[in-house]
């Protein structure tokens, strides 16, 4: 085998696949170099013959050279599972114990012989001779994690972590009865009222799930309420996350904080002259201003954990009682997350904000010197536990606001596609992460240069040397305080496009993942959660994967603007997929009125966001045809009159019967959960992100007009109710 053949096979052992067919119909083939790079992020170094060969070596042996595998996936209701044991010929007469420590505490053991195992296979490895035999567990445990322990005369050997799942993912009543359900969908940064400032916050979101549940919704879609970086509060987009396991602090509603209304620094803080001018001002922005808002915020938050510890921290106190057991909740996890955030807070004063730029003592979560920091600094990394303790709390709160008041869902949440590098998941997770590579897109109709995220991914190769803690962990958090989430860019679960440092988009490469076990620890963690999960599968998509995510009980997200027949008609409403949830646009697109008008052609045409001269008349001329096809659609179903005009420009008035129209179609589509974005109901243009920019378009900062008790109270949205629960929804 040459060094080249060498390096094709590891990287395809890796999960590297030998090129992609472009949106243009072409075949790119992935280049050695970029092979070369995403082998070493995975911790495969291949930069020479010799270093692949070693690296070919390492990774086809490693199955022999552990006892056990780490992971053992088996089906709810199977037959007891067999586990593969891996051991040196001459351990075969040796007495050997095992020991299954159940979820709920369990225990089962015994003791064989390995030459009194059924045979499997043999390998030389390094001169000794490997034998794997199979050992037959006396019965299944239930769904859940479970531990196997196996251990020779010397102690224990190896550890495997046995999954059992069930068949399918958790289906809530509400979207399988009659017509279905719906929802509305909104960004929890957008919601105004008269107790937010500058920017949406947690007690918005809890008005805003028991006022939609008062009309009928199923629940409330929301952004990614991922943890951000409070010292650069710059970086403010919600999905390139610090990390996905915690929460944004800077949704806080400060106001509901009970020690709010008991500090009384807090409350001559809050009554200064200069306080209330700054926040009126930020309350009158149509654009959030992230860093003012954290300034005003800050100082305020800082003072009401100083009272809270002062006052609560006692014995006796159950709020502080509340507090150390939402710490023992969390765990290690938990704490390191917020020593990441005391010591990001430390070194972003001095330009560092980066986690490789710390000094080098800091770089691991594990050393001796953030030990010693954690024991000098207990009061600050405490301050950042407190903050998760009082937005996780008032998560709960909205949730449980929105259920009591009827919505069987309740809050949707969203579940971003990876980290940032330099973020709090990357720092505590560097050994089953990729780092020195980024997420992104190849070349699709959103994006035509192509996308680089910026972002963070699982490496395949180890994510089950860690017995996929590092993604259940995530699916767990995520799903917690919520009835339904969903996975941005779904195809995750299989694959993902990979880009190369310091090249452009189109450059990349997709690598694999193991999607079978992906799969199936998303539906155990949505049974678990009694979640419904809904896979965001526009794009790429591989073979195979749609029918995968229908036998999994995952539902499908549907777009209309993007669900059109062949030969350029929308697709009828008994025509959509029905394990699917059905929205007019999504946030990486202009409201329903912006896409009419083509504003967001527009926007790419002026930012040189095309890679070919001509290409935004040709979408121009594109659109024209689909608003004619959207009208004659509307008009087929009684909806629109049939002489809706076609032109880019609506009135007020036109704009709003579009936006019902559509609205009702959906509503009558086979789909089993329909979305309502708000900004469509009222008829705004509005594009809360435009794929392929940063701060050339405000993404992420864009607010509604009207606080969410005059959005809720407006009669365009209680007539959207009153039609959807008209054609049985809900």
């Amino acid at each position: 085998m040459s060094g080249s053949d060498a390096l094709d096979r590891l990287a395809r052992l890796a999960g590297i696949e030998d090129g992609w067919w472009d949106f243009f119909g072409e075949w790119r083939v992935v280049p050695p170099e970029t092979k070369r790079v995403f082998l070493a992020a995975m911790g495969l170094p291949a930069d020479s013959d010799e270093q692949v060969w070693a690296s070919l070596k390492d990774l086809e042996s490693r199955p022999w050279r552990r006892a056990l595998e780490p992971v053992l996936m088996a089906d709810e209701h199977s037959a007891p599972p067999s586990i593969a044991v891996t051991l040196p010929a001459e351990a075969d007469e040796v007495e050997h114990s095992w020991v299954l420590e159940e979820e709920l505490g369990i225990r089962h053991s015994g003791s064989f012989r390995p030459g009194d195992l059924r045979w499997g296979e043999e390998y030389q490895l390094d001169g000794r001779l490997i034998h794997r035999r199979w050992l037959d567990l006396p019965a299944l445990p239930p769904c859940g994690y479970h531990r196997l322990i196996l251990s020779g005369p010397k102690g224990p050997l190896a550890e495997m972590a046995l999954i059992v799942t069930p068949p399918r993912a958790f289906v809530p009543e509400v979207v399988e009865r009659g017509a279905g359900a719906w929802g509305i969908a909104t960004q929890i940064y957008s919601l105004r009222s008269e107790r937010d400032w500058g920017v949406g916050n947690y007690g918005n979101l809890a008005d805003l799930a028991e006022g939609a549940a008062k009309l009928g919704a199923a629940c409330v879609g929301i952004n990614p309420l991922h943890a951000l970086f409070p010292a650069d509060p710059e970086r403010f987009s919600p999905y390139s996350p610090s990390s996905r396991r915690f929460l944004n602090v800077a949704y806080i509603d400060i106001e509901a904080i009970p020690e709010f209304r008991e500090c009384l620094e807090a409350k001559r803080m809050f009554a200064s002259p200069g306080y209330q001018a700054t926040l009126a001002r930020l309350r009158g922005y149509s654009q959030i201003e992230y860093p003012d808002v954290m300034r005003l915020a800050r100082p305020m938050l800082e003072v009401l954990n100083r009272w809270f510890r002062r006052t609560c921290m006692g014995d006796d106190n159950p709020r502080g009682q509340a507090f150390r057991a939402f710490q023992a909740e969390q765990g290690e996890a938990g704490r390191r997350f917020a020593v990441f955030e005391a010591l990001h807070d430390r070194f972003a004063r001095d330009g560092k904000a980066y986690w490789r730029q710390w000094p080098e003592e800091y770089r691991r979560p594990d050393s001796p010197a953030v030990e010693d920091f954690v024991l000098e600094h207990v009061e600050q990394v405490e301050f950042f536990q407190w903050l998760q303790f009082i937005a996780d709390g008032q998560l709960a709160e909205a949730q449980a606001r929105g259920k009591a008041a009827g919505a069987a869902i309740g809050l949707y949440r969203d579940l971003a596609v990876g980290i940032a590098g330099d973020g709090a998941e990357a720092w505590a997770q560097q050994d089953s992460l990729a780092l020195g590579v980024s997420v992104g897109a190849p070349p699709d109709p959103l994006a035509l240069k192509g996308q680089d995220w910026g972002l963070v991914p699982f490496n395949p190769v180890t994510l089950r040397e860690h017995f996929y803690a590092p993604f259940t962990q995530v699916m767990a958090a995520n799903m917690r305080h919520a009835g339904a989430l969903r996975l941005d860019h779904a195809m995750s679960l299989a694959r993902l496009y990979w880009v190369p440092p310091g090249q452009p988009a189109d450059q990349g490469a997709y690598v694999r993942y193991p999607a079978e076990d992906l799969f199936r620890l998303v539906a155990l963690e949505s049974q678990r959660n009694r979640c419904l999960v809904i896979g965001e599968d526009l794009g790429t998509v591989p073979d195979g994967f749609r029918e995968r995510m229908d036998r999994m009980g995952i539902f499908a997200y549907r777009v209309m603007v993007f669900e059109k027949l062949a030969d350029g008609a929308f697709r009828a409403p008994e025509d959509f997929d029905a394990q699917a949830l059905a929205i007019a646009a999504t946030h990486d697109l202009p409201s329903l009125r912006g896409w009419w008008a083509g504003k967001d052609i527009d926007r790419r045409e002026k930012l040189d966001l095309y890679p070919r001269e001509g290409q935004a008349a040709e979408e121009r001329a594109a659109r024209a045809a689909d608003r004619i096809a959207m009208a004659a659609a509307l008009a087929g179903q009684g909806l629109l009159p049939a002489g809706f005009p076609v032109s880019p420009a609506l009135t007020d008035t036109q704009a709003v019967a579009l936006a019902a129209a559509a609205h009702a179609y959906l509503g009558r589509s086979a789909s089993r959960l329909m979305m309502v974005q708000m900004e469509d109901v009222l008829g705004q243009e509005l594009q809360m992100n435009l794929p392929g920019t940063t701060t050339q378009h405000p993404n992420w900062r864009l607010r509604y007009k009207a606080d969410t008790a005059a959005i809720l109270a407006d009669r365009r949205m209680s007539d959207t109710a009153e039609g959807l629960r008209g054609n049985g929804r809900g």
